[in-house]
């Protein structure tokens, strides 16, 4: 016994020793991880992918300091379904997103930030476009997703709700810093989105100057924003405890193909996409990696970088062995599809597979091609490599059988108006009318017809009215039942205020298509602008039967009975606008509108204020009760609203516009100037509202006003700034 007693005592030191160890292992310290996502960007477009017009000094940078993989695919050219790859590993008919805004990313897909969640991570997202926003289901797993955007600017026509970078980027330092100050702090994983390179292109002037075309310095914007960031990351000394992963959902046709921007097609030109990782010490600075890679290889990739469980229920691999030049394959399927063309158009799907040096797409005319001798696509050898398009073709099902082993279903969803506003301005929606007359043609006989769609839109945008009826009506002279165009006509007779013509043209949309609830909206509006209460109660009665939970033909209800006299029935409806999407601010902003608009402050002021209380950052909201209260003979609650208008709007010039006019009508001549100051450091540059505004009468006589009117005189020779500062 005596001969066991010590081995027993000098056990237990070792066994807490061992505990203690295993603890660690357990327990180990994690970096930080940083995920990138710009939407559209062209790897091409970049200076370190060799575009020597880029200007893009911290894109590049980060490749310097980081691994650069020369060819990455994308699953898809559609924003939501590429993002549900990026973070579940997975390709579209394995994760079931197929398209953007009629489909969700079902809870029983496990997203990375759900994955590291679990292990202990802080989890945050911030998107800049409706197109990802919280409904469709990529919120899953983050204790915070930023998609607030009501208070941006309302997208004008045919455009989508968007927030530039520089408010993103805002947003995330803010976040960062109050990470940062935590004393018992996780490590973050952190996902950023950036919407600049999507067009519209409306960069700001300094990239214009410098860039050699509107999307160039789209992302030009984006890259100065990233740097803030990174900049942010090295003054709290954790840059180099961040695994940084910098990538794009798609490219972007740019013409090539005969495609002006994407969704339709899965050319290189859409679905080749940058891919950097920084990790110092893991991945080597300045490596280039020219093996074919996927963006479902990203979740396995930081997985393994993290020693953490789950890779195996991806369809990707981990890259760091092709990053530190050990064994990797040389020929990873590279799968992509867009379905858009079928699901919005009406015509055939596209699938593809990369293999090697070989693309096939499966079309109603297939098509092949050789990258080594045509990167770009153009020549289709097909007819003479029937044998090697037929392996591909089987590279294709196994492809198809794999994703069917691991098939999560989605669900659609039903369409509100801002669902369906998005997808018809970004050119992702036609209705059934549309989809019907084009009949499952290949997409490249089709592209001639949506490509004149997306010209006679933009030239809308543009306020050029006559060329685009033009476009048009020859698009209807084609294709008479092509219902978009003939929607898009009936707008723009609306916008010129040919109502009656539009009323017709809605009309015999709805004679090739009747269950087009957006249409019976228009009508319905038609018939508020011409008076007709009656008229218009049953278009919004008949929009709101076709698609239940049509937040708009709702909302558009209440205004009827607002107008009619009725406030009971009218909360009725905006209750149920609420109940469908309690964040839906405008609303409650609407009907404020119509007050103040009769002169009734009182009543507006409830409804402003009832928006503000629903979205806090909805500074529009704020201005507006902050004029009603002016009215209502109460400054010093107007300037409280001014204020937090001021703060909620960051970079608007109209809060403090608004300060200085209500420091002018008290006689503050002094602290109206002082404003008047703060709105020109935003963008002000409205010389109608400076020298015609009455409420600035009295900051007109004052020794203040010349400097201001100067500065104001000035910017207007070298800046354009929208009127609305909103």
């Amino acid at each position: 016994m005596s001969r066991k007693f010590p081995k027993i005592v000098f056990l237990f030191p070792v066994l807490a020793v061992l505990g203690a160890a295993a603890l660690l292992l357990v327990r180990p310290h994690r970096p930080n991880v940083l995920l990138i996502t710009v939407d559209t960007l062209r790897a091409d477009h970049l200076g370190c992918y060799g575009y020597a017009l880029a200007q893009t000094p911290h894109i590049d940078a980060l490749a310097a300091a980081g691994t650069l993989f020369s060819e990455c695919s994308a699953a898809t050219p559609i924003t939501l379904p590429s993002h549900s790859s990026i973070l579940t590993g997975l390709w579209p008919p394995a994760h079931g997103v197929r398209d953007n805004g009629t489909y969700v990313l079902a809870d029983k897909a496990v997203t990375l930030a759900e994955r590291l969640k679990i292990a202990g991570y802080e989890t945050r997202a911030f998107v800049s476009a409706v197109v990802l926003a919280r409904r469709y289901g990529l919120d899953q797993g983050f204790d915070s997703y930023d998609d607030d955007l009501w208070s941006e600017k309302d997208p004008k026509l045919f455009m989508i709700r968007e927030r530039k970078a520089p408010r993103t980027i805002d947003r995330v330092v803010e976040w960062f810093e109050a990470w940062k100050a935590e004393k018992k702090r996780k490590p973050f994983f952190t996902w950023v989105h950036l919407f600049d390179p999507h067009q519209p292109d409306t960069p700001p002037a300094w990239a214009r100057a410098l860039a050699p075309t509107p999307y160039d310095a789209e992302i030009a914007s984006a890259d100065r924003e990233l740097g803030r960031l990174f900049d942010a990351l090295k003054e709290a000394g954790v840059l180099d405890d961040t695994i940084i992963v910098f990538t794009a959902d798609h490219g972007e046709s740019l013409g090539e193909h005969g495609e002006k921007t994407h969704a339709i097609f899965i050319y290189r030109a859409t679905i080749h996409v940058p891919l950097i990782i920084r990790w110092p010490g893991k991945y080597p600075a300045g490596k280039k990696v020219a093996s074919p890679v996927r963006s479902v290889d990203i979740v396995p990739t930081v997985l393994a970088a993290l020693r953490l469980k789950g890779a195996a229920e991806t369809q990707g691999v981990d890259l760091a062995p092709a990053a530190n030049g050990r064994d990797f394959p040389a020929d990873l399927p590279r799968y992509s599809e867009s379905r858009l063309s079928e699901l919005g158009f009406g015509m055939a799907p596209l699938y593809g597979i990369r293999v090697g040096t070989w693309s096939y797409i499966r079309a109603p005319r297939p098509e092949l091609y050789d990258l080594r001798a045509d990167p770009d696509e153009k020549n289709n050898i097909f007819a003479a490599n029937a044998s090697q398009a037929a392996r591909l073709e089987d590279d294709l099902k196994r492809a198809f059988a794999d994703c069917a082993s691991r098939a999560i279903e989605s669900r659609p969803r039903a369409l509100n108006r801002e669902t369906m506003e998005m997808l018809q301005s970004l050119g992702y929606l036609a209705p059934a009318g549309v989809r019907e007359s084009l009949g499952g043609m290949d997409p490249k006989d089709g592209i001639g017809i949506y490509t004149a769609l997306e010209d006679a839109r933009h030239a809308m945008q543009r306020r050029e009215w006559i060329p685009a009826e033009k476009t048009l009506r020859e698009i209807l002279a084609k294709v008479p039942r092509n219902v978009s165009a003939r929607n898009i006509l009936a707008l723009l007779l609306t916008q010129s205020g040919r109502m009656a013509q539009a009323r017709e043209e809605y009309l015999r949309s709805l004679a090739d298509d009747p269950g087009q609830a957006r249409v019976y909206l228009q009508l319905g509006h038609i018939a508020l602008l011409e008076n007709k209460m009656d008229e218009a109660r049953r278009n919004f009665a008949r929009a709101s039967d076709i698609s239940p939970g049509f937040v708009e033909a709702y909302s558009d209800m209440g205004l009827v009975e607002v107008l009619a006299g009725n406030p009971v029935q009218a909360r009725e409806w905006y209750d149920k606008a609420v109940a469908v999407d309690p964040d839906f601010p405008a609303v409650y902003r609407r009907v404020g509108d119509l007050y103040y608009e009769r002169g009734d402050f009182a009543s507006a002021l409830v409804q402003y204020e009832e928006a503000a209380a629903k979205s806090p950052d909805d500074f529009r909201s704020l201005v507006q009760a902050g004029n009603c209260l002016r009215r209502l003979g109460r400054p010093g609650k107007a300037e409280v609203d001014f204020l937090k208008a001021a703060q909620a709007g960051r970079k608007s010039w109209v809060p403090y516009y608004n300060l200085a006019c209500l420091y002018a009508l008290g006689g503050d001549t002094g602290r109206s100037a002082a404003a008047m100051r703060q709105s020109l450091k935003r963008g002000f540059n409205s010389l109608t509202l400076l020298t015609g505004d009455a409420d600035l009468s009295a900051l007109r006589r004052s020794s203040e006003y010349p400097p201001i009117l100067k500065t104001v005189q000035e910017r207007r020779h070298d800046v354009e700034i929208d009127e609305d500062g909103l």
